[in-house]
């Protein structure tokens, strides 16, 4: 009789550890469950705050502080001669990004002078903006105080210059380009955190002005009037095609883009913007 209860109390001791350990297994699955979770939230976090951010934009080197939600991110590609970089280049590859942060301006501004390898302090600095190096990259980082938004640039180094855009591998070729009477100076390719999300690419061509070659006091061709009637007869067929006079915007729709041609004749320019979805 005592050898059997000893028997049943060693079951039961038995039973009772094998129930604790049952219990603190699925305590500690439920916790590594928990943290995988919140680390896979987190990660998913990340990845929206990087959503609209171009593939190739170096943010290891360049964070983008306090980010909270990408506007916008852009790559251009410029080689006008009227055209100086912030640094001084007439020809300059850079990255432009637009971003929602929850860093007030002070401490935004002092996060970007901190990581600079060398800050570039100018005669006449402006307030709103800092300068530098970090590595190979010159950058600007800009805070205006008045809401969220700021705005960083990362221009790539100088032997780094092509004419080349990496991104317009999809260019859709929507706008007959090749006439003498101007010269391609900017394109760039960009997402925009708009309408669902959006593609964009855009290009500036630089009219020549052939002047007044026979002296008489009036330009010898209207170019602006020339390239305007050229492509109206070329576009005007195609869908929700128009012509705002007043602003001297040529539009219409193609092949899932929007197309936009303004002929702004006080720059000496024709701009090109042409808007797709991302889901297309």
């Amino acid at each position: 009789m005592q050898s059997k209860s000893k028997y049943l109390i060693y079951t039961g001791v038995i039973l009772l550890l094998l129930i604790l350990i049952f219990v603190t297994i699925k305590i500690l699955d439920k916790g590594s469950l928990d943290l995988e979770k919140e680390n896979l939230d987190s990660a998913s976090e990340e990845i929206s705050k990087s959503d609209f951010l171009l593939e190739g934009f170096p943010i290891q080197e360049v964070p983008l502080y306090k980010v909270n939600e990408v506007s916008s991110s852009k790559y251009f590609i410029n080689d006008d001669p009227k055209n100086i970089s912030t640094f001084g280049d007439k020809e300059f590859v850079y990255y432009n990004v637009v971003f929602y942060t929850d860093s007030p301006q002070s401490e935004f501004l002092d996060y970007y002078k901190e990581i600079f390898d060398e800050e570039i302090v100018e005669e006449y600095p402006i307030p709103d903006m800092v300068k530098g190096v970090i590595g190979k990259y010159r950058v600007t980082a800009a805070h205006y105080g008045s809401d969220d938004t700021a705005y960083v640039q990362v221009y790539l180094p100088n032997d780094e210059f092509t004419k080349e855009n990496m991104y317009f591998d999809t260019y859709p070729n929507l706008f007959e380009e090749g006439d003498s009477m101007y010269i391609e100076h900017e394109n760039s390719y960009g997402l925009l955190n708009q309408a669902g999300g959006q593609t964009e690419y855009t290009k500036y061509f630089t009219v020549i002005d052939s002047g007044d070659m026979d002296k008489d006091g009036v330009d010898d061709v209207d170019e602006f009037g020339v390239l305007k009637t050229k492509y109206e007869d070329m576009y005007k067929g195609k869908t929700n095609y128009g012509y705002d006079e007043k602003n001297h915007l040529m539009s219409w729709d193609e092949d899932g883009y929007e197309v936009r041609v303004s002929f702004t004749r006080d720059h000496g320019r024709i701009y090109l913007n042409i808007r797709g979805s991302i889901s297309d």
